[in-house]
């Protein structure tokens, strides 16, 4: 069984995918780093020199690459994956979803602290920033709510996301 973990960008995917997994006793994946391995080239770059459609393919792709895994594995997800090419069903079908929620305030706060950059935001100022993600989020929400399982990350601590597994 595989644990997807999905959510905006900056709610802490990549963190309690790590954590998660070292308490299971599972695998982890970064699905973005996954891809950025396979194209040699990192998520800003393929964002430039191919565009947003062609990135979602490369998603896709690294995202059935999964179904190859024999170990239970948690996956980070990135915050589009479950949001194109009915990849939330494709999850479901492999595993577990969980889908890691948080305020706008909270995801622009670990955005501007996170030294990763983020394509989607980058042109976004600063003073905009909060009003984008909260408008994007929106746009996001009803993909995200198909995960079998949520849970704020507001306060979140590690034993209380497991019980949450089951």
């Amino acid at each position: 069984m595989h644990i997807f973990l999905i959510g905006y960008m900056g709610c802490g995917k990549s963190y309690w995918g790590k954590r998660l997994a070292d308490s299971l006793n599972f695998d982890f994946i970064d699905l973005d780093e996954l891809i950025e391995k396979r194209e040699g080239l990192s998520i800003p770059d393929i964002f430039k020199q191919f565009g947003e459609a062609s990135f979602r393919e490369r998603e896709k792709s690294a995202l059935n690459s999964i179904k190859e895994l024999e170990h239970p594995t948690v996956i980070s997800t990135g915050g589009g994956v479950p949001c194109f090419h009915d990849n939330i069903s494709k999850m479901k079908t492999m595993g577990k979803t969980l889908f890691l929620e948080a305020s706008p305030h909270i995801l622009k706060q670990n955005i501007l602290k996170s030294d990763d950059v983020r394509p989607i935001v980058k042109a976004v100022p600063e003073n905009e920033l909060e009003a984008y993600i909260a408008n994007h989020l929106k746009e996001r929400l009803p993909f995200y709510q198909q995960a079998q399982i949520k849970a704020n990350v507001d306060g979140l601590e590690l034993e209380a996301l497991i019980k949450l597994l089951g």
